[in-house]
């Protein structure tokens, strides 16, 4: 018999117990799909946390190698890639490290030997020379950054290889870069001597590019709330260098790639000064957790 010569009521019966029937189905898929899909993301995360935890215990092993090589140090690891920025001979170099992880991984007691030959072709291929460095071809390039005094001295202040470097306020001061698109190369005495150009010339060259590269900060933009520039670009912080020195504006420059500026009369003192501590512990190229105020058209230190 057919559906069609079915009474209408053994229809409807029929339909009713179809219906009960997929309804009772869906039930018992939804939990089960909502349970595999929980576990595939806890799966993932699992696997992620796992992976970072590899990433940084790696690293820390890096970082402790390292420390067997005269004039290299660990700067600090780059984002998203397993990689990192080393300091090599005066050049921050950017390094990837999947290649030396994976060699880790398979021959955990030949790490040591990794290391040593992954420095060895940083030196070899992976640096700039000051012979490399014609003023033609890199004053376009030359540009200023903010370090600390004591950082200064840590690369060595005696010497062709000493640091060209002013002070700027304080315990900072003022260096230079061939701003290279795989490494910053920082100007060293060598470089000056060869350009036959003294440290001013350097200076006003570096502030020319600084201002066409980054642009000049507007005093407009602290006239409000407080201002945070970080666009990354290695510079942030230097662009203290083209701001209009207008009275009344507070300025910290807790990383190299921060700077942060505010009216005083519109802030909170006491909490900015907690704020830039803790951005200073943090930050992959701590400059100072100083807060500085403008008088006079200069920079001059806050007692935090």
């Amino acid at each position: 018999m057919t559906a069609a010569c079915l009474p209408k009521g053994v229809l409807l019966r029929r339909r009713k117990a179809f219906a009960d029937t997929a309804c009772m189905w869906i039930w018992i898929a939804v939990p089960w799909c909502v349970l595999a899909v929980m576990v595939a993301v806890l799966h993932h995360r699992f696997r992620r946390s796992g992976r970072r935890a590899q990433a940084r215990a790696f690293l820390t092993a890096l970082e402790r190698e390292l420390q067997r090589h005269p004039g290299v140090r660990f700067v600090g690891a780059l984002p998203n890639n397993l990689s990192c920025l080393l300091l090599v001979d005066g050049q921050e170099t950017p390094v990837a490290l999947q290649d030396l992880c994976y060699r880790a991984q398979a021959f955990p007691s030949s790490f040591s030997k990794l290391v040593d030959r992954l420095v060895e072709e940083i030196r070899e291929v992976g640096l700039d020379r000051i012979g490399d460095h014609e003023w033609g071809s890199v004053a376009a390039a030359i540009l200023p950054q903010i370090k600390t005094i004591a950082w200064v001295e840590l690369q060595g202040r005696f010497g062709d290889a000493a640091l060209v470097h002013r002070a700027l306020v304080g315990d900072l001061a003022i260096v230079y870069v061939i701003d290279d698109p795989h490494a910053m190369v920082f100007v060293c005495r060598a470089h000056v001597r060869k350009w036959r150009r003294s440290e001013e010339d350097v200076h006003q060259l570096a502030m020319c590019n600084l201002r066409r590269h980054a642009g000049a900060v507007s005093i407009a933009a602290a006239q409000g709330a407080p201002v945070l520039l970080q666009t990354g670009d290695g510079y942030d912080a230097a662009r203290v260098l083209t701001l209009d020195r207008e009275d009344g504006l507070l300025v910290a420059m807790p990383d190299r790639d921060v700077l942060w500026l505010a009216r005083e009369s519109l802030i909170d003192l006491g909490e900015v000064a907690r704020a830039a501590k803790a951005m200073t512990r943090v930050a992959p190229h701590p400059i100072s957790a100083q807060i500085y105020r403008i008088r006079g058209g200069r920079l001059e230190a806050l007692s935090n």
